[in-house]
């Protein structure tokens, strides 16, 4: 279903976004896990991470990365820590496994990606690209709702 949002323009940017998002899923459910799931492997690589950097970074609620992270913890791809200098705080790293399923997931990611935009030349990718960046970092007092 269109969202018809009065724009035909947005509408455009929230199908494809959807469209993408699914096909992304899909893929990777392939996999054995979930686009959500490989975005907080993606998030860990570089480090351990607390749960609350974690849902700041993924801009999700507390409650969802700790239903991610239950799940992944399940599988041996995520383990929990203590933090070194606050007890009421919970790190997360990846395993090994989780690292292995990291590197699957991610050339499967990327190849989504690419075929989400295969039938774009390089000039209209790079003009697509230039025009979202532009919408992405309009300040947020433009982007929500005007008041007459």
């Amino acid at each position: 279903m269109k969202p018809e949002t009065g724009s035909e323009t947005v509408d455009a940017i929230l199908v494809a976004a959807h469209r993408i998002r699914t096909a992304a899923d899909g893929r990777l459910r392939c996999e054995g896990i979930s686009l959500s799931s490989y975005k907080v492997l993606k998030a860990l690589a570089a480090g351990e991470r607390s749960m609350r950097e974690l849902s700041d970074l993924l801009h999700v609620s507390p409650r969802t990365v700790t239903d991610l992270v239950d799940g992944l913890e399940g599988r041996g791809l995520v383990v929990r820590g203590s933090h070194p200098n606050d007890r009421r705080v919970t790190l997360l790293a990846l395993t090994g496994a989780g690292r292995e399923r990291l590197d699957r997931a991610r050339a499967t990611a990327e190849a989504s990606g690419a075929a989400a935009i295969e039938g774009l030349s390089s000039s209209e990718r790079a003009t697509l690209r230039d025009l979202l960046r532009r919408v992405a970092a309009l300040p947020a007092s433009e982007v929500g709702p005007r008041s007459a």
